[in-house]
Parts: C-alpha cells; structure tokens; sequence
C-alpha cells in the first residue's frame, strides 16, 4: 500500500465550474454528480449570456480510465501485450468457469461475484498477494488458486478492467502516455491506495492533482421518529411537497440508505403527493418531478419482462405462467384486435388442466377456426416461428444466440406496432446493449445449449440495474454515496435506525479478515462501518441548509431504535412539522362517491326448458343466485389455477375411470369376496392402468413416464383400501356405472351423471357416488343445502331406492356417509329417524318429498332469473367465489352494514351500486 497522501480541500461551487470552463479535467465519483455539475456548468454558462458554449470535461472516474486505454490502443504502444480489455461480465463468466473447474457442483451466481469482488478489494487496496497470507481457511486457499489461474489466462492478451489503472501507471512511468497539466478530483469520500498510486506517479510526471470537496452548508438538522416506513415515506412526500409550494425553485434531496429495497415504497408515496393523478384510470404516463439515483433490475421493466417470457418458447414445454404475454402482453403485434381473443385462449388452454404446453398445441388452438379463442394474427406468427424453430441450432456460441434471440422476438412480434414511450424506448436499447454485451461473451465462452443461453441471459437482464434517464427535476432520491458532492436548500435522510445505520460489516469471504482489517477494506469491521458511516452522516447533513434525519420505530413485529449517529440532534413530533395537507387519491375518490339508488332487477327468465350444469345448478343456486346466474348463464368464470401434476378434477376423473373398469370386472360383492387377495390385486393394477392409459393423452405433458408410474401406484393402493370396505357391505349387485339420466326438476330439464347404483338383497337401490374429497351428508339439508346432488340423485328412482351415499375414497379414512330407509345397508350409513338433521321430517318417505320441494324451489328460481347478490353466509360462503369484483359483494356489504339492515339466512345486501 502507498503511504502517499493527497489533501482534500473545500471550494465553493463557482471556484469547481470555473476551473471547469478553464478545460481542466474533473473527475468525479460517481456518474449522478458528473450529470449535476454538467447541467451546473451549463446554467452558469447560459446565465453569462455566452452563445458559444465549451464543453466541460467532467467525467467519472472510472470513464477516464477507459478514455486512457483508448489512448493506449490508437497509440499502439502497447499493441503486442494487450488486444483486449475485459467487461465485467466476460471476467465474470471467466470467474465462473474457473470456480466451476474445481467443485463437483454448478457454484451459485453469488459465489462468483464475491470472487469477482476479492480480485477487486485486493488490487484496489493494493494488498501484499502473497500466498502464505491466503492460507487462513479454506475460502481463501480456493480463491489463491483461482486468482493465479486467472492471472495465467490474462497472458493470453486479456486485461481485467480491475487491472487497468496498473497498466497505466506503467504507461505513465515509462512515458508512454503523456500525463495532463492538470487534474482535479471531486466528490470521493476517500481514495483508495490503487488510485492514489496513479496520482502519485501523474504528479511525479509533472501533473497538478488536486483534491476538492465543495464547502459545507451551516445546516439546521432536526430528527424526527415516525410510526413506520410507510408513515415515514408518506410524511417526507408531504414535507417535499410543502418545500416546492414554499419556493418552486428549490433543490430538494432524498437520501436513503437502503434506496434498492425500499425504492417502490418511495416511488409510491412521491407519487401519490406530488403527482396524484397518476392513479386515475386512463391517465397518460405524467412527468415526475423527482429523478432516482438507484434503478431497478432491467428484468423488472414489462417490456423486458414480456421478451424474457417469449423466449422460454425455444423450449419443447413452456408453462402458460410464461406463455403469459403471448395472451395480455400489449407488446406483441396484433394485441390490439385481438386482447379479448386471446385472454380466452389463454382460457382454453387452462380448461386442459395442464400448467405446460407447447408451440404446436398454441398454434392449434389459436387457429382453430370460427371459436371466441380464434386469433388469426397470433397463429400467423407462431407459425412463422414454428416453422424457424424447426431449423434453428439447439448449440450456438453466445453471439449467435443473441443474434436468434433477436431474431425471435422478431418473428413473434414484439414491439410490432407498438408506440413505445420515451422510458420504454430507453428500456428497448437498454435491452440491446444486453444482446451486445452476451455477443461480448465469444471472447470467454464455448457454445451453449439452449437452456443455458436463456439462463445466461436471464441473468444478465436480472443484474443490469438500469434507471432511464429523465429531465432536470427539483427533487433527487440518492443513496448516500450518490449524494457525494451534491449540495440542496432541503433534505430528508431517512430510514436511519440502529439496524442499518451504520451496517453491519460484511467482509468479503474470500479474503482473510485479518489481513482485511489491517488494510482497512470496506465493510470489514464494526470500527470501520462506523467510522465511515459517521463520515457520511456529517458529509450528508452539512449538503443543505434545512435537514431532517428520519427513522421508523417498526417494521413487521421489530421494534426499531434510532441510529446512535442522529440521537444527538433535536427531535421534533410528526404533528410539528409543517407539510403539505393534500388529500391522498384514494381519499378524494371515497369522498366524491354519489350513492344511486336502482330497483331490484331480475335476470330475464330462463327461455329454454333445459339448461347446462346439471347439479351444480343447484349447488351455485343455493349458495347464491348471483353466482349460479354469472357463471352458468354469463359464462363469467375465473382463469383456471396452475398447478405442478394433476388437479382435484383430473384425479377425480381418473378415480371414477378406475373404480368403473374395477366393477365392470367384479359385478357384485359375491364375486369380490370370491377373488383371492393377489388376483385382485393383480385385477385391480391392470384395470387402474388401463384407465392411467385412457387419461394420459389428455394431459402429455403431465403424464412422463416416471408420473404414470406414479400415479398408478397411488390409485392401486387407494382402491384396494376401499375395496377392503366394501367387502364389509351385505350381498349387493353393481347394476349402473356412469349411467347418465335425463332428469326435469319443477320446470327445469338437467342432465345427471351418477357414478354408480347397486341393487342390494331385497331388490332396492343404493346410489353412490364416489368423493375424494371430504364428504358430509350433514350438508344435504335446509332450503339451501350446501350439498344438494345426491338429494337430487334421489329423484332418479320413483319407489325403490334404499338409500343415497358418498364413498369417500381417500387414503387413511375410508368410509361411507349417507342415510336410507334403516341403518346398515352399507358400514356407517343411518336411518332418516337417526339422523338429526332428518328426524323432523318423520321418515324416508317424507325426508325425499322434502328433498324434491327444496330441488323445485331452486329450480323455479333460476328458471325465473332470481340473480340476487345473496350469499348463503357472508363470508364463508363467498371464500372459494372468485366473482367479488362483479358483484361488489365487499362494497355492499359495507354499505349494508352502514345502515344497519339485516336479515336472517342470508343477506339483504340492498340495491345501492
């Protein structure tokens, strides 16, 4: 490390723009005080009424070094050592291949940063590389192997961007680059020992370095708790609010030290004070007055995340989670004509059950002709991408695939026709300087498969932080770093609590932390983090000339305390502290509702004497006659729910094929008892593949081979169990399986699919129908049972029927739950005269009459178009109804509640909308 020193000295702003307008070169810290002193210089300038204006040059630090290396590579002097300077992202992925090389496992994408950031932290700090120093432990044993490794590969002409300043202390020392007449720095709380080598060899060369920091405002801080992190981000809009109605010129600051965490917190509250609008429904994107020093993932942007979506359609499967965009996304051509047709595409593939599917089975659907999922436009494309598919390599080097990904999104339509916004146009080049960068990657990499090209890229779109560039704005939110030296009339430091102000040290792992501690590198000790974070803090508060230090006193369950940094400045009550008393958005929308009163409207009646739906009618009709109208005369119905393997319906359905195959072998109890436990084993496999084979071609991408085996594992076990029940059963007869009947229920015509009936000794018949689910034949009463289809089986046999059941066939709790003329006929069944619910009735007979009035009123209802908002009980009943933004049921129920009105079994929810 160099023991050379370099004295900081304050200046006035003017002084710094001056010494800019003489050509000097300025280098700053960061890339957000290169933009503030630009636009100073040129305010300065145009207030002097200059018409010919210079260009300053001020550039960051970093940018100055790779202006040298250009300066290196047109000279030639270095020609024959070194072709090419190394991105960031090509050494990563050299790190990556290299840690890889030496673990039986794929290292995670962080263990590679970290490597990265050691080979960093040691040539910046300038640390003693030798390697009786890396033998603490075992990380940086590995890390000394792989930083000699790396060292090997750089003799191949490449130069690490972290090794750049080295080679241009080299070039000045020999005279092989001219060194400036003069330099000056600004806006660095420190310099490091790699810098500070460089600027001892520039002046040794006869160069003027000087360090400056713009002189400290004489400000006034006042410390403020609030309640938590929204309350706090709330309270600092309105103050900022105040400060611009105050002065409309202003310079006001946000600094925030976890900016990349809490920045949507942030954004939210900025917006809904200062720009309020923005949450009115149609409004166009408004400018903000505040820029953002801290972007966000490139991934995050919709644009991007739509093209990253459309990408995984390389792939043989997709899952229609990331087939998403290719249905809503307005980014792809043809979205406009067709947004409805595709969302009901989207529908379509969902009704087959499948979480995946392929680029075939899309095209299929969307070009199926005169359907409301038809989408012409879309099928186009996915042809002409079917078709490209079909000759485009599986293994091609990264610049190729970024060529095919390019070419990808092309054919598909992304960004066809659509208008993009100046934000969203920045996110497109943003997007293609990544396509660039992976091209870059010939430099480092073998071909990859497809996969691995779209993991590649993924992360690369994932690690781009990326924030577009806006207009001068008055108010900036910075991190405190990116707060270097810029100065404001006002600023609001918050979030500072004792949990990360300061940080806890996070020492880099891979270095010894002996050896990091000696050289004072960063995040390496208590000490240090407060001794840095006590700099900062100073630095910070003397920016402006009225400061408020904020913190929350809770986060989640977490009580939080004020950093020790800001305890000793005066604290203030929220209530104190003059801010703007603008109402919020959502405020002045629930103040300006007018309440319009509507008559109570019926549904037009039913004109068709049968309708689809069969028992579910009923059941939705029961529950709440709003329901059973949206979705079985609306067609109003939720997306299906993805999900990995086979939904409740599919195995139900596969339960139903198994269980009817099984009795279509066996017939009756008589021959079930006959059969010896092995061969009805064996029976029962055969028939429960049999019936895995017949509802496989359904769902090809669930079923793999390792999944059927599965399943029928599953289903043969679970079927033996039962059968295991039913043995237990007096004599019976299977004499229906999967009959369906054509039923008419008061005025109401339905079809019925009845799982089974069995005719018992005495000649009556038992329905039964098969559940995996729980089963409770305690729901089939009162004038709206929860439960109605076996009651409505009921009225399929005119005299003989014994009795109605659930088989609730679910592994460890088998059992049958139904009621009949007397108990017994199947394990666990009562008598109508048992059972509580049924003893009012005074017997079979009379239970099934009641049965069948309850059924007719039902019916009768729905055929008449009762279509009330009336949930059976609110909410329990609206928990599994997905309908709640169509019938408003939340908004009217608080209305109801507001006047008090209730009314036994169910709700009279009135008519206000």
């Amino acid at each position: 490390m160099t023991d050379f020193r370099l004295d900081l000295c304050k200046v006035d702003e003017d002084t710094l723009l001056a010494l800019a307008s003489q050509g000097i070169s300025i280098l700053t810290g960061n890339r957000r005080l290169t933009h503030v002193l630009r636009h100073h210089f040129d305010q300065a300038t145009a207030n002097d009424g200059k018409t010919v204006r210079p260009t300053p040059d001020i550039l960051p630090w970093n940018s100055w070094l790779h202006r040298l290396w250009e300066e290196v590579l047109v000279s030639g002097i270095l020609a024959d050592e070194y072709g090419q300077l190394l991105t960031l992202q090509q050494e990563y992925v050299i790190w990556r291949g290299l840690i890889g090389a030496d673990l039986d496992f794929r290292p995670m994408s962080k263990t590679a940063s970290q490597v990265q950031e050691a080979w960093q932290l040691c040539h910046e700090w300038r640390l003693p590389l030798h390697e009786s120093l890396f033998q603490y432990n075992e990380d940086s044993r590995l890390f000394w192997q792989w930083q000699s490794s790396f060292q090997r590969i750089q003799q191949k002409g490449w130069l690490s961007t972290t090794c750049l300043p080295d080679l241009l202390c080299q070039c000045f020392e020999r005279g092989l680059l001219p060194a400036p007449d003069k330099l000056v720095l600004t806006g660095f709380d420190e310099l490091l020992p790699q810098q500070l080598t460089l600027l001892e060899i520039l002046i040794r060369a006869g160069c003027n370095v000087e360090w400056l920091q713009l002189q400290s405002k004489p400000s006034q801080v006042t410390q403020i708790a609030c309640a938590d992190r929204h309350q706090e981000g709330l309270l600092m809009a309105r103050w900022v609010r105040q400060k611009l109605a105050d002065n409309p010129r202003a310079q006001i600051g946000v600094v925030v030290p976890e900016l990349a965490a809490h920045r949507e917190i942030i954004v939210h509250a900025l917006d809904q004070i200062l720009i309020p609008q923005v949450f009115h429904p149609g409004q166009p994107d408004q400018a903000r007055p505040y820029n953002i020093s801290f972007g966000k993932p490139l991934s995050a942007f919709p644009l991007i995340t739509a093209a990253l979506k459309l990408l995984n359609l390389f792939k043989p499967v997709i899952s229609l989670q990331d087939g998403y965009p290719l249905f809503h996304s307005p980014f792809i051509a043809g979205w406009e004509q067709e947004s409805s047709a595709r969302t009901l595409l989207d529908a379509r593939l969902r009704e087959t059950g499948e979480p995946s599917t392929s680029i075939d089975t899309l095209h299929f659907y969307a070009s199926q002709p005169n359907r409301r999922y038809t989408c012409v436009v879309l099928a186009k494309k996915l042809d002409a991408l079917r078709s490209w598919l079909r000759i485009c390599p599986r293994k091609a080097h990264p610049g190729q695939w970024a060529r095919n990904f390019a070419h990808m999104l092309k054919l598909i339509g992304w960004l066809e026709g659509y208008r993009l916004s100046s934000e969203e146009y920045q996110v497109a080049e943003a997007w293609n300087a990544v396509l660039a960068e992976m091209a870059a990657l010939d430099w480092v990499m073998d071909t990859l498969s497809v996969s691995e090209a779209l993991s590649q890229l993924g992360q690369m779109a994932r690690e781009r932080i990326f924030q577009p560039q806006t207009g001068e704005a008055p108010i900036q939110v910075l991190g405190p770093l990116e707060a270097q030296g810029v100065q404001f009339d006002h600023l609001w430091m918050m979030g500072l609590h004792d949990g990360v102000w300061p940080h806890p040290p996070r020492p880099n792992p891979f270095i010894p932390l002996p050896l990091q501690r000696k050289h004072g590198l960063p995040h390496s000790s208590e000490q240090r983090e407060l001794s840095v974070t006590r700099m900062l803090t100073q630095r910070i508060v003397t920016s402006a000339d009225e400061v408020i230090v904020s913190y929350p006193r809770q986060e989640g369950d977490e009580t939080l305390r004020a950093s020790p940094l800001i305890k000793s400045y005066p604290s203030m009550a929220v209530d104190a502290l003059s801010v703007s008393s603008i109402a919020l958005w959502r405020d002045c929308v629930h103040h300006a509702a007018q309440l319009s009163e509507w008559p109570s409207d019926d549904a037009p009646p039913l004109l068709q004497i049968t309708a689809g739906g069969g028992s579910r009618i009923f059941k939705l009709q029961a529950a709440c006659p709003f329901r059973a109208f949206a979705e079985l005369r609306l067609g109003a119905t939720s997306l299906g729910e993805l999900q990995i393997g086979l939904n409740a319906m599919a195995r139900g359905t596969l339960l139903h094929l198994a269980m009817e195959k099984v009795w279509g072998k066996l017939d009756s109890h008589a021959q079930l008892t006959a059969l010896p436990d092995d061969q009805l084993s064996t029976l029962v496999l055969e028939q429960v593949e049999m019936a895995v084979d017949e509802l496989a071609p359904r769902y090809p991408q669930t079923f793999t081979r390792h999944f059927r085996a599965m399943e029928i594992e599953r289903l043969h076990g679970q079927v033996l169990e039962w059968l295991v029940l039913e043995k237990k059963r007096p004599p019976f007869r299977v004499i229906e399986k999967e009959r369906k009947y054509s039923v008419t229920v008061g005025k109401l015509g339905i079809q019925l699919k009845v799982d089974r009936i069995d005719e018992i000794a005495d000649g009556r018949r038992l329905i039964i129908d098969y559940k995996t689910g729980k089963a409770e034949s305690n729901r089939w009463f009162g004038n709206r049972p929860d439960e109605p289809q076996l009651p409505l089986y009921s009225l399929i046999a005119e005299e003989a029927l014994a009795g109605i059941t659930f088989a609730q066939i679910r592994a460890g709790n088998m059992a049958f739950q139904g009621i009949g003329v007397e108990e017994g006929i199947v394990p666990g069944m009562k008598s109508a005269e048992q059972l509580a619910q049924a003893r009012e009735f005074g017997g079979w007979p009379q239970l099934r009459a009641h049965w069948q009035a309850t059924l007719e009123a039902l019916a009768d209802s729905f055929c008449r178009g009762e279509a009330a908002v009336d949930p059976k009980q609110y909410p329990v009943t609206c928990a599994s109804c997905t309908l709640q933004p169509l019938c408003r049921i939340n908004e009217l129920t608080v209305l109801d509640e507001a006047d008090g009105d209730r009314v036994e079994g169910g709700m009279d929810l009135g008519t206000n909308v």
